[in-house]
């Protein structure tokens, strides 16, 4: 059995792929869009050819169900995402893309225990916590 989160997109799910294809190197294994076959009497004629209705991304090698589905953009504080990275530098650059058109949440910044860390949300609502990697 493989378990993984998913993420439910207000009809922008496309362009989603495409910003965390571009800032995270993320890797589509798998997309289905409302449109691939219009032949298919399933398809939901009242949705844009573009809908996804179902995708698989790797991020950092995790996979990652995305979709559209939301009817509106939804803050879910208590989820986030956890990206950890070896240097000072990964992070930085990492954060500033997440953070551009998003929201910071709380600066980079070092931590009382030593660690490089900020929070974000991106500019899709999505929350992420970015460090170096902690042993």
């Amino acid at each position: 059995m493989l378990n993984f989160p998913s993420i439910s997109f207000p009809g922008n799910c496309d362009e989603a792929i495409t910003y965390y294809k571009e800032v995270l190197g993320a890797e589509v294994k798998a997309i289905v869009h409302n449109g691939n076959d219009p032949t298919d009497p399933n398809m939901d004629k009242s949705l844009p050819p573009n809908f996804v209705t179902y995708s698989e991304v790797l991020l950092f090698g995790t996979p990652v169900a995305m979709f559209d589905g939301a009817e509106k953009n939804m803050s879910c504080d208590n989820f986030w995402f956890t990206l950890s990275f070896d240097s000072a530098e990964e992070v930085t650059s990492v954060f500033n893309k997440l953070a551009d058109g998003g929201k910071i949440v709380a600066p980079l910044s070092t931590e009382f225990y030593g660690q490089l860390m900020g929070s974000v949300n991106d500019r899709f609502g999505i929350s992420w916590n970015v460090s170096i990697y902690f042993e």
